[in-house]
């Protein structure tokens, strides 16, 4: 493990795009620092397709996205974050680039084939199995097929300094060399200046010249024709020729196609779905020291101190990746990654990361505070209610085979191909039936994947493995003589092992997307049980955190990865923070719930428009209300925009009434008018929601100190997603990266410190008058995080030592590091909080005197016995020893 100095001590996530640049981030560096942050944690900052609302469809990793800023500014900002102590970790995408007219690289590529020096950087097959795809790449942006596109005149021949190009919906894709030859022919009174032009560049194309120079020489030649006449009457003639034009898109190296036409094929592999996205060979060790070149002369220069891996699972080969990241960034750069982790997996440890994004800290608090006996019955309450939905796992399984065989059937065939290519199945082989058997063995895996890298594959991959195809087999037992194939690729005595392996490495490839489009991106929005669990790295089934697994897990991640990011929420979260601890409130009060719920449900019937919304959609909507309500109470027009267009995205997502590819836009205005109706101000239902929402407020407050309290002390770093200081009652993205109010939060943090130093009292006054906006939440963690970056070893290294038990209505732990130690005390969803007459049993070691961090308040223990009384008098408590 390396030092723990090189570790942030806590890190605050940005979101970058044109609407939060450099310059804003320099606004509000003095807040970040009093808040105690110690490192900037960047979205992608490098060039994006423009508009950009995120970073993670880049176009050149070799210069930073003008829509934030200049290397300049990034300069300037180093600096000041040098001077407060602070440092940076750069969130990097090396999966994947965008399809996009600005990457260079692709462009170049698809221009010059096989000349190009990019030609082999993308993960694209140019000996596709489909002659009309050998040697060319599938650009599917085409709203319609290709000839229609043609005849309707969607296709365009036009020109600018980088040469003739296609443009089809705005879009520009470069004229590929293979086609002068044909403009040179296809007129018999081509203009000199014209043919000049083409034979240059048709020359020059077979040259070994730099990207630079290629692009200098069209430079050159187009720079005076595009003042002329001529290159427009040339571009008329070649747009009013048909045939010549069907002809000229027959001899690029790419190919338009009909959007839809994904389904049935593909010669690219993709970020999941995203036609947009086409990935790296990052295997190729050319690929992978070209990507790096720029960022690693960032870190060199100290611009940034640490990384984040966007989407490890994506790569074909991790571990080699970070091998080849160590090799070249060093032992003392902070480096983790992006990995969802099943229940029971942990991160590989010879992967040497510092750890991971945090997923699995969410998921573990998240059950924490939620009550247990309450869900099991709310769950119970809905299982009832919808049947068809009881078996969660089976419901997996099902939506996993729906995308498999919809989005992703494309990709099947390939691997399918690919397998008989490797000739890992006799040629006999009934092709349809291996193909059911390797798609049920995907579906079942019980991980995203497993990384297979040497030969004989390491147990516990095997275990997967075999665990996947035992699910499968028990599923479609007459697939069994297939099955027994598939298993015979792991066998230590297989007569090819390193095509199995090679195979496996490709198939791994795919099982990460397929699982996180059928249960992130759609089972998510069908099983509504308790949305909170529907979330990035949780579960609405299996397995729940109790406090002592929650200590056993601290325990183990401090001692393995406590590195690892203690995140509860980020640009991938289903929903706000704080909108996930209102809905675990509902298992508080389970059975309030449920009569709500169908008090609502009859109180709203009249506005249902014959099917729709259907039983389980309202539901989703009644959750999401709860989730997202505005803390001042009042469902203001931009809340019922933001909640509408939150519901149309669920409802696409979930693909049961509605979908991306063919919406039900009848269904979705049905489900719109029933939200406009809900809150239309001669009914019932807003003043019966507010009363209702009291209630969930009594509560949710205070559990959500519990869960900010939890992510700064317990082992791990905490991460602060933006704006998150505050209440995050936020709905998926984009509405995660709306606009946060820095002013009226730099406005309440001074007016905090001031009132501490003026009349401590007024303020733990003003914070509880004030909770429902939040005012708790900003004094807890600016407290809490300036007492850990003050004590900076006992969080990077101290121990944690358990001192609650599954019993007791609160979770409670010590921090100790050689003399430094502190108590950590929150409350958990229990029916009774009362703390008055309880107290915590303490070591007889530890210190007699301690002091309450948030209210100054000295508490002394009674015979190693600690009263809980002062959970009454400020919601949680962070207690430092009293030395004399």
């Amino acid at each position: 493990m390396k030092t723990d100095t090189t570790y942030p001590l806590s890190t605050y996530r940005i979101q970058f795009n044109d609407a939060f640049t450099f310059a804003h981030l320099e606004e509000i560096l003095d807040y970040l620092q009093q808040l105690g942050i110690t490192t900037i944690y960047a979205s992608p900052i490098f060039d994006a397709v423009p508009g950009s609302l995120h970073g993670y469809d880049g176009i050149h990793p070799h210069r930073i996205n003008p829509a934030i800023g200049t290397l300049d500014d990034l300069r300037r900002i180093s600096a000041a974050l040098k001077q407060r102590g602070m440092t940076w970790i750069q969130d990097i995408v090396p999966n994947h680039m965008a399809l996009h007219p600005g990457n260079a690289w692709l462009m170049d590529t698809l221009e010059r084939g096989p000349s190009s020096p990019w030609y082999h950087f993308f993960d694209i097959d140019w000996e596709y199995r489909d002659p009309q795809l050998h040697g060319r790449l599938m650009v599917p942006f085409l709203d319609r097929p290709l000839p229609q596109a043609i005849t309707e005149k969607q296709i365009a021949f036009t020109a600018d300094t980088e040469g003739f190009k296609f443009d089809t919906g705005g879009l520009q894709f470069p004229l590929s060399a293979t086609a002068y030859d044909i403009l040179l022919d296809a007129f018999d009174d081509l203009h000199p200046q014209i043919y000049e032009c083409l034979l240059t560049l048709k020359q020059n194309s077979r040259l070994p010249l730099s990207p630079e120079d290629w692009s200098a020489q069209k430079q050159r030649l187009f720079t005076g024709l595009l003042q002329t006449t001529i290159l427009n009457t040339f571009l008329e003639q070649v747009n009013n020729h048909e045939a010549l034009l069907t002809l000229l898109l027959e001899q690029q190296y790419y190919l338009f196609t009909y959007w839809r036409e994904v389904e049935q094929r593909i010669n690219y592999r993709r970020f999941f779905t995203v036609n947009g996205l086409l990935t790296l060979r990052m295997e190729d060790k050319q690929v992978f020291d070209t990507w790096h070149k720029f960022l690693h002369e960032l870190y060199q220069e100290g611009l940034i101190q640490g990384l984040r891996i966007d989407h490890i699972d994506g790569l074909m080969e991790p571990a080699m990746y970070v091998r080849r990241l160590r090799e070249r960034f060093g032992d003392n750069c902070y480096i983790i990654a992006e990995k969802i982790l099943a229940e029971g997996e942990s991160l590989p440890e010879n992967w040497h990361l510092d750890g991971a994004t945090g997923y699995e800290f969410l998921s573990d608090v998240n059950h924490l505070l939620t009550n247990h006996w309450g869900d099991e019955k709310i769950s119970r309450f809905y299982r009832a209610l919808f049947p068809g939905l009881a078996k969660y796992r089976q419901l997996v399984q099902n939506k996993k085979t729906m995308i498999l065989q919809t989005q992703l059937s494309a990709e099947w065939d390939n691997l399918v191909h690919l397998l008989f290519q490797y000739q890992l199945a006799p040629k006999n082989t009934d092709r349809q039936k291996l193909k059911a058997a390797l798609g049920l063995w995907m579906v079942c895996m019980p991980v995203y994947r497993v990384y297979p890298e040497i030969w004989p594959l390491p147990e516990n991959d095997i275990h997967i493995l075999e665990e996947a195809l035992t699910a499968a087999a028990q599923r479609v037992p007459a697939l069994t003589e297939e099955f027994t194939l598939i298993r015979s690729w792991w066998e230590e005595d297989f007569e090819k092992p390193a095509v199995a392996l090679k195979f496996l490495k490709r198939l791994m490839q795919f099982t990460g997307p397929l699982t996180a489009k059928g249960v992130e991106d759609t089972v998510f929005y069908v099983y509504n049980a308790l949305l909170s669990h529907n979330e990035v790295g949780d579960s609405p089934a299996g397995y729940k955190c109790t406090p002592a697994t929650f200590h056993e897990r601290s325990i183990k991640r401090q001692e393995l990865f406590p590195g690892s990011l203690n995140a509860t929420a980020t640009h991938d979260t289903k929903r706000g923070e704080d909108a996930r601890i209102r809905l675990n409130v509902l298992t508080l009060l389970p059975d309030l719930w449920i009569q709500q719920v169908q008090q609502w449900h009859a109180m709203n019937s009249i506005f249902r428009e014959e099917t729709a919304p259907a039983q389980n959609d309202e539901y989703f909507i009644y959750q999401s209300i709860i989730a997202g309500f505005p803390e001042n109470n009042d469902p203001g027009e931009d809340f019922i925009t933001r909640l509408s267009d939150y519901l149309i995205k669920a409802l696409r997502e979930s693909k049961e009434h509605s979908n991306w590819t063919a919406p039900d836009e009848a269904y979705e205005n049905s489900c719109l008018h029933f939200i406009q109706r809900l809150f239309s101000p001669d009914h019932g239902f807003l003043e019966s929601l507010r009363i209702f929402m009291e209630k969930i407020n009594q509560h949710a407050p205070i559990y959500s100190l519990s869960q900010l309290l939890l992510k700064i002390t317990a082992p791990g770093i905490p991460d602060i997603y933006q704006g998150c200081e505050l209440w995050d009652f936020s709905f998926v993205d984009p509405d995660n990266r709306r606009p946060v109010n820095y002013l009226n939060r730099i406005n309440m943090l001074s007016l905090m410190q001031q009132l501490e130093e003026d009349d401590p009292a007024a303020l733990i006054k003003l914070l509880k008058e004030n909770r429902h906006f939040a005012w708790e939440k900003l004094f807890v963690a600016a407290k809490a995080l300036q007492f850990r970056k003050a004590h900076a070893a006992l969080f990077q290294q101290g121990d944690y030592l358990p001192l609650s038990g599954d019993q007791d209505p609160l979770i409670a732990y010590a921090r100790q590091h050689e003399q430094d130690i502190c108590l950590v005390i929150a409350p958990l969803l229990n029916a009774d909080n009362n703390m008055g007459q309880r107290w915590l049993v303490l070591d007889n070691n530890m210190p007699q005197q301690w002091r309450n961090i948030f209210t100054g308040e000295r508490i002394t223990t009674e015979n190693g016995k600690l009263p809980l009384a002062l959970l009454d008098r400020f919601p949680v408590a962070l207690l430092e020893m009293v030395s004399g």
